[in-house]
């Protein structure tokens, strides 16, 4: 009895291992699309590898060397060629469990029609083992080759005729063209008279009155007055911004390159031309010194002294600005028709 059992267990290990060992070998096989393929129509084999990972395997080279498949016909062999068009590469198409799924797709065209027998294919495995994929059938058959031609009722090839000529049937070909033509012509004498009128016609330029200095210089004034510049301990471009007003005003109300001149030569123009205007000239000289000192003496001035020559810049641009001679016009034209109406009214009662 212990001889049997001993037995048994050899037989059950070396069952086991076996499996085990076959459980480890790469599984091959291959399909096809269809066992039936029209001649000259392409049919796709797919070559197919389950191996355990780590492990290579070499598909098979024969249909490189022959540039296609080898097939048979009873004792006749055939190629299905290899289409050149679709280049042969293996995909990993899965991954699990340890194993990789690895495919071949190779694309044929049978030129020959009849049942083929395809052998296995053979792979490579990474121990030197040649492993075989199931045997395949293959039918190829041509189109409309069941179909009797009889030679007698083959008919001969028609006289050419003269058709009829149809001016209707190539209108057309003249309308077309006319209406080209026609566009064309029509567009050029359109531009012509566009440009001809254009040339001719009146150019109106809106009169717009240009605004006086002394209203420029306040609405500058009050723009500066919004930045609060000064009151944000910003002195020097507060002084400079107000500077450069009262210079743009000087410039368009005396016509004194107030720009390019220094405070002092500002002073002596302003006194030849303004000699009667006294007040207006010390508000300037008291806005031009402080500005001089913070500009080039890094004076800093109080906040009483800011709001100084802010408001002698208003007051200078107010008692320095012109009349205009056609609003005292209108108001002395205003003033003797209202003279003359009474008058008029006066000589009616009487």
């Amino acid at each position: 009895m212990n001889r049997i059992f001993k037995t048994a267990a050899v037989v059950l290990c070396l069952w086991g291992s076996a499996v085990a060992s076959d459980a480890q070998q790469p599984k091959v096989s291959v399909e096809m699309d269809s066992t039936y393929v029209t001649f000259g129509c392409p049919m796709t084999f797919h070559l197919q590898a389950i191996v355990p990972e780590g492990q290579q395997i070499i598909f098979p080279q024969d249909v490189l060397k022959h540039g296609g498949i080898v097939a048979y016909d009873d004792s006749a062999q055939y190629l299905l060629e290899l289409d050149t068009f679709k280049p042969l590469s293996i995909d990993t198409v899965q991954q699990e469990s340890g194993f990789v799924t690895l495919r071949e797709d190779v694309t044929v065209f049978a030129f020959d029609s009849a049942t083929f027998y395809i052998p296995p294919f053979e792979f490579l495995s990474q121990t030197g083992d040649t492993l075989r994929t199931n045997s395949l059938a293959l039918k190829v058959f041509v189109p409309f080759e069941s179909i009797e031609v009889d030679p007698q009722k083959f008919v001969g090839l028609k006289d050419v005729e003269d058709p009829e000529f149809v001016f209707m049937d190539y209108i057309w070909y003249f309308l077309i063209p006319f209406f080209i033509l026609a566009a064309l012509a029509a567009g050029w004498f359109g531009w012509q008279y566009y440009k001809r009128h254009k040339k001719n016609a009146p150019v109106v330029v809106p009169k717009t009155k240009p605004l006086p200095p002394h209203v420029i210089a306040m609405n500058a004034l009050d723009n500066l007055a919004e930045k609060k510049l000064w009151q944000n301990g910003r002195d020097k471009e507060f002084h400079t911004e107000l500077t450069e007003i009262l210079r743009q005003y000087i410039e368009a109300r005396f016509a004194v390159p107030a720009m390019e001149k220094t405070s002092d030569e500002i002073l002596d123009e302003l006194y030849e031309l303004a000699e009667s205007q006294k007040a207006s000239l010390a508000n300037l000289k008291q806005i031009l010194s402080i500005a001089d000192l913070v500009k080039f003496a890094k004076y800093h001035p109080y906040a009483d002294e800011n709001q100084l020559s802010f408001v002698n810049s208003r007051m200078f641009v107010e008692q320095t600005k012109k009349v205009e001679v056609e609003e005292t016009e209108k108001e002395v034209s205003e003033v003797e028709s209202t003279g003359e109406e009474q008058n008029q009214s006066t000589m009616a009662e009487k």
